[in-house]
């Protein structure tokens, strides 16, 4: 003979039993309503803590056990809780099994809460530091007693933008002090229907014919170069501004550029100077 559930509440046993005897399988029940002449559906905690026998269901015949266990399991009625027996003891979910448990859940809700924590709180800086890096204006560094300094990238696109509508020629090949202009940069003010590249992409060609053109397709291109930024103040300065084809063709400028309405402008021009071939 096999215990199959035990259960404080004897209404909770005698419904076990019932259930395995409808499915016809031989039950006998321990410790029920006869023991001690007491019902035992009026329980406490009270009384459980003298460690009065609790009443339990027994599968009379042991290869009935599996059949009783697979019913017991597909009713809900199993927990892998254990008692002081060499096999499982199922209980019902809703009793004292289920807090055993509640300490390894909560476990795994406060790991769970940490990482999504840690991931929104990545995000929120991520965001933060994005923003920061948008608004925060970009105002020249002192010295500003007229040393060239590097172009700051706004400034030379506040240039690149006022000069290149300007411009004669099919392709665009756009530097910043000596060097190709970055790939953002070129995508602030690429306008059609110029094609804009990096400088190199280019070929210079000193001679009016065929003067200096793109590679890739022969067409003629046309160097715009932004330099020699002088600040004059946090929000002010002048900058070089070049644009040339050949020996015979181009032009040279010195703007005057300022920081106003969160944004480099060119304001004015100082000196133009062109050479028509």
């Amino acid at each position: 003979m096999r215990q199959v559930f035990a259960s404080p509440r004897l209404e909770n046993v005698e419904s076990v039993a019932r259930i395995l005897r409808d499915a016809g399988i031989d039950t006998r029940i321990t410790h029920g309503r006869s023991y001690k002449g007491a019902l035992r559906g009026e329980f406490s905690y009270r009384d459980h803590t003298r460690s009065e026998p609790i009443p339990a269901v027994w599968v009379v015949k042991s290869e009935d056990q599996p059949k009783a266990r697979e019913i017991l399991r597909e009713a809900g009625l199993l927990d892998s809780t254990r008692v002081q027996t060499s096999y499982a003891l199922p209980v019902f979910r809703s009793q004292d099994a289920e807090p055993a448990r509640d300490p390894m859940q909560r476990r795994m809700f406060m790991i769970k809460m940490a990482l999504m924590f840690g991931i929104v709180l990545v995000l929120v800086l991520a965001m933060a530091r994005g923003c920061s890096q948008v608004r925060a204006p970009r105002l020249a560094s002192p010295p500003f007693d007229g040393t060239v300094a590097a172009t700051l990238e706004p400034v030379a696109q506040a240039v690149f933008a006022s000069e290149i509508a300007n411009a004669h020629l099919p392709v665009l090949c756009l530097a910043v002090d000596g060097r190709d202009a970055n790939a953002p940069l070129i995508d602030k003010v690429a306008r059609m229907p110029h094609t804009t590249v990096p400088a190199s992409h280019c070929q210079r060609v000193a001679a009016s014919t065929p003067g200096s053109y793109y590679p890739k397709t022969n067409e003629p291109a046309l160097f715009l170069e932004v330099h020699g930024f002088r600040p004059s103040a946090a929000d002010a300065g002048t900058v070089e501004f070049s644009a040339y084809n050949n020996d015979g063709y181009g032009y040279y400028k010195t703007l005057a550029v300022k920081f106003a309405n969160s944004r480099w402008q060119v304001v004015k021009t100082l000196k133009h100077v062109s050479m028509q071939g």
